[in-house]
């Protein structure tokens, strides 16, 4: 077993330096993310396009994260994020080019490759930086950090799109292309300021043997209880991705077919609001579950998430819509640094790289297969009749569909894990 290598100061200055990177990169993402689905209509595309888009993205990431996860315990984290930020910052870039949606998600496609280097490698650092005592602090500042980038993240996108195209005068379609420069600009800050400020918690180990698929479901040095812990957590990872992603990436286009209406920098105000409002809660929530514990976190804010994604679509006016959405960013940002702490505790130390990176290849492989089927139930469904009296319609089938797999998902974890007995929290955390 590697020892941590880092001084208590170090170790906080990586979880600090961390955070500060997935803020950086998540700003980035956030700058676009609202924008892409009017960004794809206008290239001629639906909500299923949409969806194809946002699974591209996450099936590269599925595909890799885990083999990253693997690469990283071998050469070291540092490295493999360093690399990563540099190639996101490149793609940033190369957004700007393609005329069709194709040759947007291609890009998008490419993303997640630097996307797979990236988050599951340093949340897998940060857990090394940090005692187990602590973790769901550390975690739920980088959750913290990450989700306050894509807070201010769409309200810059949509400030830029504004001047572009209102006072630059550039084309609708230029105007666009905006963000996607700024978003080059704070990736390459990003890489430079882990390059200066992070260090590996652990010595690489280049002779650490291969792990096959079979070991990665029941790893060496986990009872009974351990193994059956994992598999449900890999479980819930593949459907709560589905569940997220079959309505998270199409929220705006909701809104746009909702409230025609609504301008594109409008609804990255709404979207950047409801987020906002959930961001403020990760970092408490996160030293919550240090005391309280994870899995009971992880189910209140599960429950209450998923029963927001079902009430959506029955809003009927935009401010108890945005309530709704708050709800369930507030709800989601509850549950998800108990659920990160809960699998860091399960997950050895020894392969800790390859399972966190599992874990983020489980919840991908989920988005792949949600995105697409969330567009195209929408496309089919939207403010059709459905047969029942109102306010139900098919604008509901999506998003009843995720919630309710989302409730049963949490439900699995609240009946089948064991939470491991943790040290109790040190005073002053990472």
């Amino acid at each position: 077993m590697n020892s941590c290598l880092l001084s208590e100061s170090e170790a906080r200055k990586n979880v600090n330096y961390l955070a500060s990177l997935d803020f950086i990169i998540s700003l980035g993402f956030g700058l676009i993310m609202p924008l892409f689905p009017q960004y794809i209509k206008l290239l001629g595309g639906g909500g299923l396009e949409v969806g194809i888009l946002f699974s591209s993205f996450v099936l590269t990431r599925a595909i890799l994260a885990a083999p990253f996860g693997n690469l990283s315990d071998r050469i070291g984290r540092k490295r493999l994020i360093l690399i990563g930020s540099f190639l996101y910052a490149l793609l940033a870039v190369l957004f700007t080019v393609p005329t069709s949606w194709p040759g947007l998600t291609l890009v998008r496609g490419l993303q997640g490759v630097a996307s797979a280097m990236v988050w599951p490698v340093s949340e897998a650092l940060v857990i090394d930086s940090c005692p187990v005592a602590s973790r769901g602090a550390s975690l739920g500042k980088i959750v913290m950090a990450s989700n306050l980038g894509m807070v201010v993240g769409p309200f810059i996108g949509g400030g830029l799109y504004f001047v572009a195209s209102q006072y630059l005068g550039f084309s609708v379609t230029d105007s666009f292309k905006f963000p996607f420069y700024f978003t080059a600009i704070v990736a390459l800050i990003g890489a430079l300021m882990v390059w200066a400020n992070v260090t590996d918690a652990r010595s690489p180990a280049k002779d650490r043997p291969k792990i096959s698929f079979g070991k990665l479901l029941r790893p060496d040095g986990m009872d009974k209880q351990g193994h059956r812990n994992l598999k449900v957590l890999y479980a819930n990872a593949a459907m709560e991705g589905f569940s997220f992603a079959s309505i998270g990436p199409l929220m705006a286009l909701f809104l746009l077919l909702e409230y025609p209406r609504l301008e594109a920098d409008i609804i990255s105000i709404i979207i950047g609001t409801a987020m906002g409002l959930g961001a403020l809660v990760a970092f408490p929530a996160g030293r919550l579950s240090d005391r309280i514990g994870r899995k009971k976190l992880f189910v209140i804010g599960g429950y209450l998430s998923f029963v927001g994604t079902i009430l959506i679509p029955f809003g009927g006016v935009l401010l108890v819509i945005i309530l709704l959405l708050a709800m369930r960013s507030m709800a989601f940002q509850v549950s998800s640094p108990a659920l990160r702490a809960l699998q860091a505790d399960t997950v050895p130390e020894e392969v800790r790289g390859r399972l966190i990176g599992m874990l983020e290849s489980m919840s991908n492989f989920g988005s792949v297969l949600g995105a697409p089927m969330g567009g195209l139930l929408l496309d089919a469904f939207f403010a059709k009749d459905i047969g029942l009296p109102d306010p139900f319609s098919g604008t509901m089938v999506p998003f009843l569909i995720s919630g309710g797999l989302g409730i049963f998902t949490v439900t699995l974890v609240l009946l089948l894990v064991k939470e491991k007995p943790r040290p109790a929290p040190e005073k002053e955390s990472a």
